[in-house]
C-alpha cells in the first residue's frame, strides 16, 4: 500500500510518500481501505516533534511514523470474529495514528457505520474536530437548551463545528470570536448569533452587553494568554469555562478562589485522553453523523488533495490558508 511516513521530525518536507506492507488488525481492530483522510493541526504538531517535548506533557511519537487521526473507508477484515459484521461496511473512524495510508487499522469501538450514499470527503473532515467540540459541550460540561455560549476561535476547525453543535443542542445565544471581518462573517454563516473580535480591548463588555449584563453560561476557550484571564469578566453565575487550547500560550496561573464568587467551573478537554472512554467517542461520532445527515451540521472542506501531496496540505495549514479541513484522496 501507499502511505505518508516520516522518519525524522521537521517541516512538511520530512513527509515521504512510500510503499509499506498492509497493517494487520489485532483483536478489537479492523482494517479499513480508506477513501478519504482528514488532516488536522495536531498532525502538524506531531510531525514537528512538539509532542515529544517534556513540557507538553503529551505522549510522544515513535519514529518512523504514519500520522493521521481520521478516515472514511470500507472495512476489509476484522481482527476477531466478533467484528466480522463490519466487513464490507462503510465506516468513519477516529484513531491515534496511521490514517495517512491506503489501508489503516482502527479500533472497532471508535468508529461508526455510514450509509453507502454518504459523502466520504465530508465525513472524513469531522471526526477529530467535531468530537472535540461535542465532548466540550456535552461531556466536560452539559450545555442545556436556552443557555448562552461564547466560542473563541469560532472560525477554526473546532470552533465552527462547536457553534453549529451548540445551536443543535438548543443554545439560545451563540457568540463567536474571530480575528478578522472575513472570519467573523464566516462565523455568522455557521449559525452564530453574534461575532466579535477577541483582540479588541473591550470585547468582554460586548459579551456582557449581548447578554444583558448576565454574562455567558459556557465559554469554549482556545486562545489563552490575556484572553484566558479576560474570560472571567463575562462568565456568568454558575458559568463553565472549558479549555480546548491556547494558541497564545497558557498565560498566568489562575487563582482557584477566583471561581468561588460566582460558583464557576473551569475544566478542559484533550481528545486522546478520551480514547480510554470509547463509548464517549462513539457517542460523538454518532451525533456528528446524524447532524450532518439531517443538514443541521455543515462541515467546511477547504480542499481535497492527493495523499501524495500531504506535505502541501501541512504547508497550507501552517500558513493558515485553509478555511476548513483539508481532505486527502488515497487513490493518488
Amino acid at each position: 500500500m501507499k502511505a505518508i511516513q516520516y522518519r525524522k521530525f521537521g517541516g512538511p518536507e520530512v513527509l515521504e510518500y512510500v510503499g509499506l506492507p498492509d497493517p494487520e488488525p489485532r483483536a478489537g481492530e479492523v482494517l479499513i481501505e480508506t477513501t478519504a483522510i482528514g488532516v488536522n493541526f495536531p498532525d502538524v504538531r506531531e510531525r514537528m516533534g512538539v509532542y515529544n517535548r517534556a513540557e507538553t506533557q503529551v505522549g510522544g511519537v515513535t519514529l518512523p511514523q504514519v500520522g493521521g487521526l481520521q478516515v472514511v473507508g470500507r472495512v476489509l477484515n476484522a481482527g476477531t470474529e466478533a467484528h466480522d459484521h463490519l466487513v464490507g461496511r462503510k465506516v468513519m473512524a477516529l484513531m491515534s495514528k496511521g490514517a495517512y495510508a491506503q489501508r489503516a487499522v482502527a479500533r472497532a469501538d471508535m468508529l461508526v457505520e455510514l450509509e453507502d450514499d454518504t459523502d466520504d470527503v465530508v465525513m472524513a473532515s469531522v471526526p477529530c474536530q467535531g468530537v472535540t467540540a461535542f465532548l466540550a459541550l456535552q461531556v466536560c460540561t452539559v450545555l442545556r437548551p436556552g443557555e448562552s455560549v461564547l466560542v473563541h476561535g469560532a472560525a477554526g476547525g473546532v470552533g465552527n463545528l462547536a457553534v453549529q453543535i451548540a445551536k443543535v443542542l438548543g443554545a439560545a445565544t451563540v457568540i463567536g470570536t474571530a480575528s478578522s471581518d472575513t472570519r467573523r462573517a464566516f462565523v455568522l454563516s455557521r449559525g452564530a448569533d453574534h461575532a466579535i473580535a477577541y483582540d479588541s480591548p473591550h470585547w468582554p463588555e460586548s459579551v456582557l452587553s449581548i447578554t444583558n449584563g448576565k454574562g455567558v453560561d459556557v465559554i469554549l476557550e482556545t486562545v489563552g494568554g490575556d484572553v484566558f484571564d479576560e474570560n472571567f469578566a463575562c462568565l456568568g453565575m454558575l458559568g463553565r469555562c472549558v479549555v480546548i487550547g491556547s494558541t497564545r500560550g497558557p498565560g498566568k496561573p489562575l487563582a482557584p478562589r477566583q471561581l468561588m464568587a460566582k460558583a464557576q467551573t473551569l475544566t478542559g478537554v484533550y481528545l486522546p485522553s478520551f480514547f480510554q472512554r470509547p463509548d464517549l467517542i462513539q457517542r460523538g461520532l454518532r451525533f456528528l453523523k446524524d447532524g450532518i445527515g439531517q443538514g443541521l451540521i455543515r462541515p467546511r472542506v477547504a480542499a481535497t488533495l492527493p495523499l501524495s501531496r500531504a506535505a502541501d496540505a501541512h504547508a497550507m495549514l501552517e500558513r493558515r490558508e485553509a478555511q476548513g479541513v483539508i481532505v486527502l484522496d488515497p487513490r493518488y
